[in-house]
């Protein structure tokens, strides 16, 4: 049986802020996952491969947590049976990136310039 496209799959976001002005305020939502790809690509640009390691992260384990710099975000999909092994995962995420380039679109994405870093976890010091 083929996976789900990647319109189909609804997905729980939780987000936690974590600005300093703020205490801590939860909101939550339902969302298709096709959309948050969407808004991934508007931050990361389509070219990212942490937009696509992200999504397969999430289509194959279930779960995934990012932290931003003014809060965490915590998505996971609403049926655990829309989890899927990772190379079908990325195949998926693959083939919806694809789709979304126009025809039309002359856009070289090695003409943009990208800034991602990416900081390892605080540990403790004994």
């Amino acid at each position: 049986m083929p996976p789900k496209p990647l319109s189909e799959i609804k997905i729980k976001e939780t987000r936690t802020s974590t600005a300093r002005e703020t205490t801590g305020e939860v909101t939550g939502s339902v969302t298709f996952l096709s959309d948050k790809i969407d808004d991934y690509i508007f931050k990361l640009g389509c070219s990212s491969a942490h937009t696509i390691g992200v999504i397969t992260q999430l289509l194959h384990v279930g779960k995934i947590r990012l932290d931003f710099r003014d809060y965490n975000e915590r998505l996971q999909l609403m049926d655990p049976a829309d989890a899927m092994s990772r190379a079908d995962a990325i195949s998926s995420t693959e083939t919806y990136l694809a789709s979304m380039k126009r025809d039309g679109d002359t856009h070289n994405d090695l003409d943009l310039t990208q800034k991602v870093i990416i900081q390892a976890p605080k540990r403790p010091t004994l």
